[in-house]
């Protein structure tokens, strides 16, 4: 009888901008060895190698026809992606051994990826798919009485809200209730931990005063009915009050006999579009968000540009959580420092790394996404290039930071000069991260020595900015598989290049100002722009070196 060749998923990749195909398997087990991993992700690839040989008689006429309809639909630059899933708990077999073997089966294989998914990594997809939701499908509040509402037309009403329907819907949906506010509940006492205290001290001291003291909630929805004293609500989330909702949902003062009303503003989303729908929901948000600081950052939380960006952090070769807003919870595999991210940390590499301004993006790093001609060429042009470069970058600041910096002062705490060259090193991250950058881009031919003798003389010019954000058809930074020994020696080498130069000019302005420190020194980007100028000839010599063999 013909079969499915042991595939169960067969699909285009609905977040790929190149129809990249998706082969998949799944097998419910208790406990996995590798024999038997080995055995599954063997049963695709030879599903995959007939089919592409043409022997369709092999398999059920469902699959060979899905399969057939899907692979005409790629291209050149498209994947082949193979997904492994088991519900068996996460061993210490090894997953690189058995992606080699994988791969050993198959021709092309650049072009063709494999993931294994253990039954902790279902569980982290889950769950942060469900906090990725714009909102929650359905949902009922209880108001006070029958009929006891102020409405505005048809589009939105103010009712007196039950805490513990609050309590309920928060228990049930967690931070995804929260959506389409500007951050999640934030805690911390930079964040507002005297509000918090506040509304926890009304809630048991004084419950009888909360509508009065709170300024209650405001919920976004696509629509609502009022019936009786039941609220039913449509793809709604609530855009202001989430420290209110926090607090009411982890009192143990509030349950089905002890609880309050609070004011409560319901507001239909005017939009038609999902992105009509976010402009909406952020301009209401906005508007009622005041008990917490608000940061520049917060506001472009729920942008079309800033969710799609978040999307694309995650496609392609290796997954990364881009945090849209403050609060948001990190699942367990993404706990590494180069594999979550952020609006703030984003913008700051970028200004170092693109725009070529180091000293910049160290002391001024929220330029980078106030300011439009930074925050449109990363956040609203090839957003699928820009995420693929800026999870080099994410790394790029780990290994500095975690690796080179600790080791480089060891082994240099004794040498001569060690007295300017430490301190020089320990201020220059951002500086080692930009000229990595100038390099990788010098060496693919996005950046010539004319561009380099402009943007040391001329850093400020328009023709400057033009040259610097054109990335061109760059695919990636380092054409060096990332994460592997060879990417972080070519990062050893680089950032010992640069941090030479640097020091030699730090030397020198050093002996005619005793007073001046590296953190001064690198508070001016003409002094990054002076490093490159005096050694730009021996600094050329060493980036073709350390490319040469890649």
């Amino acid at each position: 009888m013909q079969y499915d060749g042991g595939v169960d998923i067969l699909l285009s990749d609905p977040n790929s901008e190149t129809s990249d195909l998706i082969i998949g398997q799944s097998k419910l087990y208790k406990k996995i060895n590798s024999e038997q991993m080995l055995n599954a992700v063997r049963k695709m690839a030879d599903f995959y190698n007939d089919m592409r040989m043409g022997h369709y008689e092999r398999f059920n006429d469902h699959v060979r026809s899905r399969f057939r309809k899907l692979y005409a639909e790629i291209g050149d630059e498209s994947k082949i992606h193979f997904v492994f899933y088991t519900s068996a708990p996460k061993n210490r077999i090894d997953l690189r051994r058995i992606k080699s073997k994988f791969l050993d089966m198959l021709n092309d294989t650049n072009a063709i990826e494999l993931d294994i998914f253990f039954a902790a990594d279902i569980e982290d997809d889950i769950k942060e798919s469900m906090l990725r939701k714009p909102s929650v499908e359905y949902g009922k509040i209880h108001i006070d009485e029958a009929g006891n509402y102020l409405a505005y037309g048809d589009e939105a009403v103010i009712v007196n809200v039950s805490a513990f329907s609050i309590k309920e819907l928060y228990d049930e949906h967690n931070i995804a209730l929260l959506a389409r506010n500007l951050r999640y509940h934030i805690k911390g006492k930079a964040a507002g931990l005297d509000i918090d205290k506040a509304i926890r001290t009304t809630i048991e001291k004084d419950s009888a005063s909360f509508w009065l003291k709170n300024n209650g909630i405001t919920i976004i929805c696509d629509n609502f009915k009022i019936d009786g004293c039941i609220v039913k609500l449509w793809n709604f989330s609530i855009v202001n009050g989430g420290q209110t909702t926090y607090q009411l949902h982890r009192s143990e003062h509030i349950d089905k006999q002890h609880f309050f009303w609070l004011p409560c503003k319901i507001i239909k989303n005017v939009g038609k579009t999902e992105d009509e729908k976010n402009d909406f929901s952020l301009v209401i948000a906005q508007a009622t968000n005041s008990q917490k600081p608000i940061q520049p950052a917060d506001l472009k939380a729920n942008s079309p540009e800033q969710r799609r960006f978040a999307q694309a952090m995650k496609d392609i070769d290796i997954d990364v959580l881009y945090k849209t807003k403050r609060g948001e919870e990190i699942p367990q595999k993404y706990h590494a420092a180069y594999l979550n991210t952020n609006l703030a940390q984003i913008a700051k590499l970028c200004l170092a790394a693109i725009f070529q301004e180091p000293c910049k993006s160290r002391n001024n790093p929220s330029a980078s996404y106030k300011e439009l001609r930074y925050y449109n060429p990363i956040f609203n042009e090839n957003q699928k290039q820009i995420a693929t470069i800026c999870k080099e970058l994410l790394y790029i600041d780990y290994y500095f930071d975690k690796i080179f910096q600790p080791k480089f002062e060891t082994e240099n705490k004794n040498m001569p000069n060690a007295e300017n060259t430490i301190p020089f090193a320990n201020k220059a991250r951002t500086v080692c991260i930009a000229f990595t950058s100038l390099a990788a881009r010098y060496h693919q031919g996005n950046i010539t020595d004319k561009d380099i003798t402009d943007l040391t003389s001329s850093p400020t010019s328009p023709d400057i900015y033009k040259m610097l954000r054109d990335l061109g058809d760059m695919k990636k930074l380092l054409p060096i598989e990332l994460y592997t020994d060879a990417y972080k020696a070519a990062l050893n080498r680089l950032f010992r290049v640069i941090i030479k130069a640097g020091t030699k000019n730090y030397s020198m302005e050093h002996r005619d100002n005793p007073n001046l420190s590296p953190n001064s020194f690198l508070q001016n980007d003409k002094n990054y722009y002076g490093i490159l100028n005096d050694h730009w000839d021996t600094l050329r010599d060493d980036i073709q070196e350390i490319f040469a063999n890649v």
